[in-house]
Order: structure tokens, then C-alpha cells, then sequence
């Protein structure tokens, strides 16, 4: 199981109305979204997700390499 720290980004269902940061879509309250608390930037499910993969990608290759984790 991978470590997970407080500032990393996760996938969450909107609290309230707001809009995306990077191509300003309006979230409707329970949209799926891309929260990063350190920079506090809330992303769409289509501008989010690729950046959240490669997050996830990044952390378990360095789990990995820290001989933590199965590479395979």
C-alpha cells in the first residue's frame, strides 16, 4: 500500500458550485473533480484526470523504487 500525505491531490465530489482552473467549466455541486490543497487548484474531470494519472504513475514508481512496493 502506498503512502498518501495530505498535500497530495485526490478526486473529489464538489462541495459547493465553482468552476475549473484551468478551462473555467462550471461544477455543479457533486461534480467529479481534481483537488491539489497545496496550490489549492480544483480541476475538471477532463482537464484533472491526466494530471492525476501521471501523479499516481509518479508515486508508485517512486514506491517502487524505494523498494517498497511490486514493480510488476
Amino acid at each position: 500500500m502506498m503512502m498518501r500525505y495530505k498535500d497530495d491531490p485526490r478526486q473529489i465530489a464538489v462541495r459547493y458550485p465553482s468552476y475549473c482552473e484551468k478551462c473555467q467549466v462550471r461544477l455543479p455541486r457533486g461534480a467529479v473533480a481534481y483537488y491539489w490543497p497545496r496550490t489549492r487548484t480544483l480541476l475538471c474531470s477532463d482537464c484533472g484526470e491526466p494530471e492525476f494519472r501521471s501523479f499516481l504513475s509518479a508515486a508508485a514508481d517512486e514506491h517502487a523504487y524505494a523498494g517498497k512496493g511490486n514493480p510488476f
